[in-house]
């Protein structure tokens, strides 16, 4: 019995940090959100390919973490113990694993693909590569920053590019992802615009330099040993930290993206002695912290769990104004359907793809502006309206004039005009009725729309100036 424990003593402490995770760590705001896609199947999402909707579809709202931990604990259990103390030694990175999060299913297939084409490049038969194929094709459907393993292996392994059975394996995993660019195609490649266009706010060298100190203490052990490592691993670090630092220079980018460097790790050649055993031990020590409710309050992760959300207690119907995850929370904590409205400008959501469910109806809207009467003792505030969903109302531009009919404008909506700049918003002016045509001023180097609200409610129409 001591034998064994003494050679699987990384592996427990893995599967021990990853069960203290998903049983004492509350349901996320990100992991709340994205269950709130599933009750509608479909080829693709706004925010990420459709892979972790499929899976949270298969859970209810109190087991939707596990179909994510039961694939982390499998990656555990087959991964050599020499490998799991490797990844013992990057702090926080099994926050996420184990969650119901995209990133679980990315860095589970990511593995996948490293074996599968570690088996091709050793026997390329039809088989291998088609297996290889259907990896490829998981990791696609599970987050878009796979695509920087298949060309850091690309770029790796280019000696190989004249194996016919290679063309086999994109074959089949372009079939396999095929039906989800026809939806991107459907739905005007709305992922990609947001990723490549929706996320970025001022340049910032500051955050630039943030993100890469903060990136280089984290996953140290790439720092150290990085120059040993083979060629599709060097490719991988430089291509993400190009990719990642673009991101964080113009003022988006998250430190959980450079967990593709998790595929890296079972490669890197570290001391195997008893001080690194010991440095292992330390750090999960220093993890178990943070299950503490005081030391994530503290760290700041409460913001991640919204409590004051699953704390509200209304029988009538509740949307929530530029707030995305907080209608998620409220759908999980209650059961009960919700909807988040959103201003030109704020960052768009899976809502923005879903029709307005209480349309016509009184509604209570929840929101953290100051609108309408203080919720008790906290952050939210009450206001109530009834609104409308105007975004399919049906209008053209006759040069600077805009033409619509004025009957199928609720009353009580006005004309807003939005300015921006560089992503920042500039000004908002309220132009007239909503039943009259608006007399538009063009700004030159701004990005301005039209928009109909009312008592600056959203109704979900922006018409962006020609």
């Amino acid at each position: 019995m001591k034998e064994i424990l003494r050679n699987n003593q990384f592996r427990l402490l893995s599967i021990f940090l990853l069960l203290g995770n998903a049983l004492l760590l509350p349901i996320t705001a990100d992991e709340a959100y994205y269950y709130s896609w599933s009750d509608q199947l479909a080829w693709g999402y706004f925010d990420h390919p459709p892979l972790i909707a499929w899976l949270l579809h298969l859970t209810s709202d109190t087991t939707l973490r596990v179909p994510f931990l039961v694939l982390s604990l499998l990656l555990v259990i087959i991964a050599k113990e020499k490998t799991l103390q490797k990844l013992l030694f990057i702090p926080g990175v099994h926050l996420f694993l184990g969650g119901a999060l995209p990133d679980t299913l990315m860095v589970v297939s990511g593995f996948l693909v490293l074996h599968s084409f570690k088996k091709w490049a050793n026997a390329p038969y039809i088989v291998n590569a088609a297996i290889l194929g259907v990896c490829v094709a998981a990791l696609g459907y599970s987050k878009f920053h796979g695509i920087l393993l298949v060309l850091a292996l690309a770029v790796g392994y280019w000696s190989m590019r004249k194996q016919w059975t290679l063309y086999v394996s994109i074959a089949i995993s372009t079939a396999l992802l095929i039906p989800y660019f026809i939806w991107q195609y459907d739905h005007q490649w709305v992922t990609f615009n947001y990723h490549f266009n929706g996320r970025f706010a001022l340049p910032s060298v500051s955050g630039l330099l943030e993100f890469t100190a903060i990136a280089a203490l984290l996953w140290w052990p790439l720092v150290l040993f990085f120059r040993p490592l083979q060629l599709w691993s060097k490719v991988l670090i430089f291509s993400a930290l190009i990719l990642f630092g673009w991101g964080a220079y113009n003022g988006s980018a998250e430190l959980h993206w450079l967990l593709v460097f998790m595929w890296i790790v079972p490669s890197m050649k570290l001391p195997d002695s008893k001080r690194t055993r010991a440095l292992a031990f330390v750090l999960v020590g220093l993890h178990t912290i943070i299950w503490i409710p005081q030391v994530s309050a503290q760290l700041g992760l409460q913001e991640h769990f919204r409590e004051e959300i699953g704390k509200i207690d209304s029988d009538e119907k509740v949307v929530f104004l530029d707030a995305y995850q907080d209608a998620s929370i409220y759908e999980l904590a209650t059961g009960k359907e919700s909807y988040s409205i959103a201003h030109p400008g704020i960052r768009l959501s899976q809502y923005n793809l879903k029709s307005y469910p209480f349309d016509g109806e009184e509604v209570v809207v929840f929101n953290r502006m100051g609108m309408g009467n203080p919720y008790f003792d906290g952050p939210l505030f009450t206001v109530r309206a009834t609104l409308y969903d105007l975004s399919d109302l049906d209008y053209q531009w006759e040069g600077w004039t805009l033409r619509f009919e004025p009957e199928d404008v609720p009353s009580g909506y006005n004309w807003i005009l939005y300015s921006y700049r560089n992503g920042e918003e500039q000004s908002r002016q309220r132009l007239c009725r909503g039943t009259e045509v608006p007399n538009v001023s063009y700004q030159q180097g701004v990005d301005q729309f039209l928009t109909l609200e009312k008592n600056w409610l959203p109704s979900g129409l922006w018409i962006p100036l020609p």
